[in-house]
């Protein structure tokens, strides 16, 4: 595998894919993340989750801007599996994961204009009336279809044809409050953003220039450890490029790194953090990044990191 293709499996997309990119490398299982474990969601998640209301019943309803977005997404569940992650959800575009166990579906939803895209790498196979792919030498199945003004694409492992097929018939379509009321609580909606930004900003040395009120703006729904990574990646890139110019304040602020609290929340999770760190280690050190061969800070930050 290239050198910066592991470096991009072990960190996550931090900003919004491109439609050709969502098809190329979409939900690739995230294999560099780790099952969410249920307990180590920080009080701030849940602060932070879907912006509820309290009706006169005492019943939750949501949002009408949350719900219109939902109305305009397929709002698909899969019965008897929860939903563990939803990350650059709005009325347009989506992904979520689905898990049961130690297995997951991948889902992703996109303006139906944009199809999806089957490369050569993968054979065409037919069951149980469903039409759908299978990447060769492996049992990595994805299947695509319309829905409404959206494609949507569902992606997972499987035992068999017959296996996948009977995954996706466990797909089925349900109103907006009810899919908004699945969502995890590490779901950061639009109107809890810039609280969220700036808790995690908090203690954090900010380089020269640094936009914060960029961060803050946002219209999408992201997963708590996708926004961990954007926000943090921010921080990291812009001292980077601040001492690849010559800002020799950058040693002594990346060293703090491994004191970033929200580092330290998103490692229990996934495997950004350590990136992150890795690269910071680099710059104080002088050294290089470990890959299949090293490579220097300045030719590999920005696609690992996810500078924009």
């Amino acid at each position: 595998m290239p050198d910066l293709e592991t470096l991009r499996r072990l960190a996550p997309p931090v900003e919004p894919a491109t439609p050709d990119v969502l098809t190329r490398a979409r939900v690739k299982m995230r294999p560099r993340r780790r099952r969410r474990p249920a307990l180590l969601l920080a009080p701030i998640a849940a602060a932070c989750a879907l912006l509820i209301a309290l009706t006169q019943t005492g019943g939750p309803s949501f949002a009408a801007e949350l719900v219109r977005a939902a109305e305009a997404s397929p709002r698909l569940l899969m019965d008897g599996w929860s939903v563990t992650r939803v990350d650059e959800w709005s009325a347009g575009q989506g992904e979520m994961t689905f898990t049961s166990g130690e297995r997951t579906l991948a889902l992703s939803w996109w303006p139906a204009s944009e199809t999806g895209r089957i490369g050569k790498d993968s054979d065409k196979l037919v069951a149980g009336g469903r039409t759908f792919y299978r990447y060769k030498g492996s049992n990595d199945y994805t299947a695509f279809w319309r829905s409404g003004d959206s494609t949507v694409e569902a992606r997972a492992l499987a035992a068999s044809p017959d296996d996948f097929v009977a995954l996706l018939r466990r797909l089925r379509s349900v109103g907006a409050e009810d899919w908004l009321r699945a969502l995890p609580s590490s779901a950061v909606a639009p109107a809890d953003h810039g609280t969220a930004v700036d808790a995690m900003l908090r203690g954090l040395p900010l380089p020269p220039g640094f936009d914060t009120a960029a961060l803050r703006r946002d219209a999408r729904t992201r997963d708590r450890y996708q926004l961990g990574a954007q926000v943090s990646g921010a921080v990291a890139c812009g001292w980077i490029e601040a001492w690849l110019h010559g800002d020799n304040r950058a040693v002594a602020e990346l060293a703090t790194a491994r004191d970033w609290q929200v580092l330290k929340d998103m490692n229990a999770e996934g495997d950004y953090p350590e990136v992150l760190w890795q690269y910071a280690d680099a710059v104080v050190h002088g050294g290089t990044v470990p890959g299949g061969k090293p490579l220097t800070v300045k030719e590999s930050y920005k696609e690992a990191l996810g500078c924009s």
